[in-house]
């Protein structure tokens, strides 16, 4: 009788869009290694009431107040600080319908279990702890404490050395913490041209194209870059506003008028939206910028959010990676005079394929197995 395929739970919580988008990237890496999968929403099995209340007050924090949202952030991020909140998250988590999500588990069978989000991971780890590895996958280039709790997790998967040394600070076997990147999908590995992407989406080879990106979760000045970038001669500008409805439809209202301005709402297929672009204005996420790092394009941060799109920031602009964009009603001239110099992109371009880590995901299913 034929040996049945292993199985890995991949358990996120609808935050943004980034967690989801390392969970569904996992799975694709997962199944080639006919590994079975099942990708599950922790968020999605506790109250309504109190789901909407945790994932809207994340939503509007960042969007309405962010220096907030900054400062809950960084206050958090201690071992004391962390240990009240962590505790009353767990005692939460168990209260608000967890047995759900476990059930999903049970009837699953998993080998392995893997979070790319720590809600309800403390729960999971007081039934399976010991039965299955439970693993943190970071989908940020820093770590937080909320990711580094031992008694929850067998072992941890971050995107640099610095977070590495975070877990070390902390007290945690750094032979259990391995360094993998962020993962994405698989379609990056090789991605697309310039050309067959602009003509997937119906775009003129001749002439620039920049891609204005505001997130997942559809933030930032986007309308001052959108309208600089527009005067740009024969430039085409896509614009990317994310699940922000609200946003997309004030941009195409803006626009209505500029042909050379398309938004778009949430994208599917976003490895051709990049491809087709020659620079990219985008904020710092996590899974974004991993994204992008594998596209050997120049690319802009602005409007970063403090917290964890600070500390992404900061982190790739130390290594040269990416430029700011300090005035958005002025990024024409930024993005024209990084472009318009061969020695500066060729840095940026050199920086980023250092930071490149298409193949995360395989890396991170690699060592998974080794448990199993």
């Amino acid at each position: 009788m034929k040996d049945r395929n292993k199985k890995a739970a991949i358990i996120y919580s609808s935050i943004g869009t980034g967690h989801k988008t390392a969970a569904n990237a996992l799975c694709e890496w997962f199944s080639k290694f006919n590994v079975d999968t099942i990708c599950v929403d922790a968020l999605a099995y506790v109250n309504p009431i109190v789901r909407g209340i945790y994932a809207r007050s994340y939503l509007e924090m960042v969007r309405k107040a962010p220096q907030i949202w900054g400062y809950f952030y960084e206050s958090t991020d201690s071992p004391e600080a962390a240990i009240g909140l962590l505790g009353g998250l767990h005692e939460l988590t168990v209260k608000l319908n967890a047995r759900k999500l476990l059930k999903i588990l049970m009837d699953f069978s998993p080998d392995a279990i893997v979070f790319t989000h720590f809600f309800a991971a403390s729960a999971v780890a007081q039934e399976y702890k010991g039965k299955a590895p439970i693993f943190l996958v970071n989908t940020d280039f820093l770590s937080h404490v909320f990711h580094r709790d031992r008694d929850v997790y067998d072992g941890w998967f971050t995107a640099s050395e610095e977070a590495l040394l975070q877990y070390e600070a902390d007290g945690i076997d750094i032979e259990k913490v391995y360094i993998s990147g962020i993962p994405i999908k698989p379609c990056f590995v090789m991605p697309p041209s310039k050309r067959s992407a602009r003509d997937r989406l119906g775009l003129s080879q001749e002439g620039s194209v920049f891609l204005v990106m505001g997130g997942g979760i559809g933030v930032g000045p986007l309308e001052d870059v959108v309208e600089s970038l527009s005067q740009i001669r024969e430039a085409t500008v896509l614009t990317l506003c994310g699940n922000n409805e609200e946003l997309r439809e004030a941009m195409e209202e803006r626009f209505f008028d500029s042909v050379n301005v398309k938004v778009f709402g949430f994208v599917k297929g976003m490895e051709y939206v990049y491809a087709a672009s020659d620079a990219i204005v985008m904020k710092p996420g996590g899974l974004s910028t991993s994204e992008v790092l594998c596209m050997k394009r120049p690319f802009f941060l602005c409007g970063v959010i403090p917290g964890q799109e600070q500390r992404n920031s900061d982190y790739l602009l130390d290594r040269g990676a990416a430029k700011t964009i300090f005035e958005p009603r002025r990024a024409a001239h930024t993005l024209l005079k990084v472009l318009g110099d061969e020695g500066e992109q060729a840095k940026l371009l050199e920086a980023s394929e250092k930071l490149a880590r298409p193949k995360a995901g395989e890396a991170i299913v690699k060592k998974v197995l080794e448990f199993i």
